[in-house]
């Protein structure tokens, strides 16, 4: 392994840990906001008694507020320490991979058909040229 290929492997390493450590520092934003929001709501509903008579699924509201508020906090870091281990970077570039792969025989298998319906044939220069059959085009019929 050459030093370019170590370098161009750690740049890869670092980009890759760079987004996961955003990915941590962004769920822990949420998780300060989702404290300070959930401290504000209460204060609102308990201290101001701001829509005190508002009690949505029986509770008060900054309660339902709150429970709503964490149900995409535990979604976000559901996203950031489970779904991106399982389908990750990693995940990623296999499965890339595996379509590429895929494309590239069904490439290979419709260039095969062309070349047995429309075979190349060799000129003196050694040059390929394409048969005019498979350059004309088919005329319109004309139902007048």
């Amino acid at each position: 392994m050459s030093t370019k290929d170590l370098d161009i492997d750690q740049k890869e390493l670092f980009k890759n840990a760079n987004r996961r450590i955003r990915q941590k520092k962004r769920l822990v934003y949420h998780l300060v906001f989702f404290i300070a929001g959930a401290l504000v709501l209460m204060f609102l509903n308990l201290v101001l008694q701001y829509q005190n008579e508002f009690r949505p699924f029986g509770l008060p509201w900054y309660v339902s507020a709150t429970l709503i508020w964490s149900f995409f906090l535990i979604a976000h870091a559901i996203n950031v320490f489970f779904v991106e281990k399982l389908m990750g970077r990693a995940w990623e570039e296999k499965y890339m991979n595996k379509l590429v792969e895929l494309q590239l025989k069904k490439l290979k298998k419709l260039q095969a058909k062309v070349d047995k319906k429309y075979p190349l044939e060799e000129t003196n220069a050694g040059d390929a040229e394409i048969p005019k059959k498979a350059i004309e085009t088919p005329k319109k019929n004309d139902k007048n």
